[in-house]
């Protein structure tokens, strides 16, 4: 096999599928650390993979020999071409030997490679299979907003991911660590089906991070009980999907909260940021103070002495409201840097239930919803 490609062209699609390898993948499948070349024509074919997302990508080559398969160490591949200058170079590759060269303007050099019949197969779709088509803005921005909110703790699997309801005339992003939860939901979204599917954190990450921004068309997702299958016009994601029931996030959210604060979203995120840095490190407690003109927030740590306090102008729909209610200040941050509106409102009845935080402004079709669970005031 022998082909010539441009080094920059070849590298950039490299990096996007190798960000699919995990360490803790290799770790249990050494093969998975390698790189699937395969050639058919002058189309080249790059394959990555975990145990349970697979990225692929494609690209034209000039092919001078056969046509073949081949496997490379991820770091054997990638990191002499990320110094090369953008140039064409040339690989060649004995299957007999499993020698392989590639030579560049200057200078060439010679690695191992493996044979491709190791590598594990594509997940193939079987059963009932669904299709929904979207724009990759929309996935990209349903996916970003509700992300941060995802579970870290894997002794409950399903709350690691990005849940995705899908309806007939919308399509609903969810995420949840049991503290707070971010509800997206896009109307712009149109399918002829109603189900729903639960996406790993890793899966969301290589959507999110490396493959959706590179695209601006659409993206046919394809999907059964076990794995959903992301198509863009240059790389496919094959992505093993969370196993269990999500839990009804609807009955969580309060439909009745009483008192509507509306205030200037930079304004509040700088003042908790801020203050949180005085807290209690274990805790992480600040509280607000809400009146019908502001909302004070403060913190303090009664082990090193230190506290702070600043106030933010609001204003409230109701004249006579007095809130004291407290919240641990990295779900405040999370909640409020995931939204783009100038300001937002805090919608709460007392300080035991959630509280909700909501943009004032949103994109034609959209809605964004955060949840906060308010943590307990000591000696109140």
């Amino acid at each position: 096999m022998k082909f010539t490609v441009p080094s920059n062209e070849l590298m950039q699609h490299l990096q996007a599928c190798a960000r699919a390898i995990s360490p803790k993948s290799t770790t249990a499948m050494p093969v998975l650390g390698s790189i699937f070349f395969s050639i058919e024509g002058n189309v080249l074919t790059l394959t990555a993979a975990d145990i349970a997302n697979r990225v692929t990508t494609s690209l034209e080559v000039n092919n001078h020999g056969e046509n073949g398969a081949f496997l490379v160490a991820e770091r054997m591949i990638l990191d002499p071409i990320k110094e090369l200058a953008d140039q064409p170079i040339e690989v060649s590759v004995n299957s007999e030997s499993h020698d392989a060269l590639i030579t560049y303007n200057n200078g060439q050099y010679s690695f191992v490679v493996d044979s491709a019949e190791v590598y594990p197969a594509a997940p193939v779709l079987e059963g009932n299979i669904q299709k929904v088509e979207l724009t990759a803005e929309q996935l990209l921005n349903g996916l970003s907003a509700t992300q941060n909110a995802t579970s870290k703790d894997e002794r409950r699997p399903i709350m690691t991911g990005v849940h995705l309801d899908i309806f007939e005339d919308n399509m609903v992003f969810v995420a949840s660590d049991g503290h707070i939860l971010i509800k997206y939901t896009d109307h712009n979204i149109k399918s002829n089906i109603r189900t729903s599917f639960c996406l790993s954190d890793r899966a969301t990450t290589l959507l999110t991070k490396t493959l959706l921004p590179r695209e601006d068309g659409n993206v046919l997702l394809s999907f059964n009980h076990e794995y959903a299958i992301f198509e863009l016009s240059g790389y496919t994601l094959s992505a093993r999907l969370l196993e269990g029931r999500y839990p009804n996030y609807n009955s969580v959210i309060p439909a009745d909260n009483p008192y509507a604060i509306t205030v200037d979203r930079i304004s509040l995120f700088s003042a908790i940021k801020r203050v949180s840095v005085f807290a209690n490190q274990a805790s992480g407690l600040i509280r607000l103070e809400i009146n019908r003109e502001q909302i004070k927030i403060s913190a303090n740590d009664v082990d090193f002495s230190i506290a702070a306090e600043e106030r933010v102008p609001a204003s409230c729909s109701v004249e006579d409201v007095n809130i004291r209610i407290g919240f641990d200040s990295s779900m405040l941050i999370t909640m409020l840097q995931n939204m783009d509106s100038e300001q937002v409102t805090i919608c709460l009845a007392d300080q035991t239930r959630a509280g909700l935080i909501l943009p004032t402004e949103t994109p034609d079709g959209i809605e964004l919803c955060g949840l906060v669970i308010p943590m307990k005031l000591i000696g109140e």
